[in-house]
């Protein structure tokens, strides 16, 4: 086979697995995330963060650090999908970010630096994951805000309607988990969520439509 038909299905290959390797991250994440949470006796869905099912300490860690990290493999594979397919450079450097998230923050904030449990001494480990949880939220706003430069009209709308979202309720969990060392943190895991739901929702969304818009390339090529 020409080296030029090799590159051409293997672009094809990667665009056809966009959509369910990010679906299948998103599904093994929530499906962790309610699970472990049902394992973990006392855990309140409602007050209590999600970092706190991966914190040190904490009976369910071992399964949630397994789910956390399947589902960040799911996304590197994503990253790099994105980054074969992608024809504009714009978009590239979406997947060059998710791949970036990966390095950086993906594996050791819920692993080597993860949270200590509720009523814990907090310690070197807490700063850190909190630092590391920062530069993921950065990363994730500013992918946000080049897909919405990427790809106008109604996208454009969502996009920055989620990037919103996603720091609205990412403060208003950050400002509720400041009652940590009083066992008080009202709604933390609702925000938490909301913030976190709302950003797998946007990576679906974003991988149907740089999926068809490598579909659309290909077929005014043809024509």
């Amino acid at each position: 086979m020409p080296p030029n038909d090799i590159a051409g299905l293997c672009a094809r290959t990667a665009n056809r697995s966009l959509l369910p390797v990010t679906a299948a991250a998103v599904v093994v994440y929530v499906a962790g995330d309610i699970f472990s949470a049902l394992l973990y006796d006392g855990y309140s869905y409602r007050d209590q963060a999600i970092s706190e099912l991966t914190a040190f300490g904490s009976p369910v860690r071992s399964l949630m650090v397994t789910v956390i990290m399947i589902h960040n493999v799911l996304l590197l594979a994503f990253g790099i999908g994105v980054l074969r397919v992608a024809r504009r450079g714009i978009v590239r450097w979406l997947g060059a970010l998710q791949i970036a998230e990966f390095v950086l923050v993906g594996i050791a904030t819920h692993t080597f630096w993860a949270m200590s449990s509720r009523g814990s001494a907090p310690g070197f480990n807490d700063t850190m994951h909190i630092t590391l949880s920062g530069v993921f939220s950065l990363v994730v706003v500013t992918m946000m805000i080049l897909s919405a430069i990427a790809f106008p009209g109604w996208f454009r709308r969502y996009a920055l309607a989620t990037t919103i979202v996603v720091v609205t309720f990412g403060v208003a969990s950050s400002l509720a988990m400041r009652g940590l060392d009083r066992n008080d943190t009202p709604w933390a895991g609702i925000f938490e969520r909301i913030n976190a739901y709302a950003y797998f929702a946007w990576l679906v969304v974003l991988a149907v439509l740089i999926h068809h818009e490598l579909g659309s390339s290909r077929r005014q090529v043809k024509l």
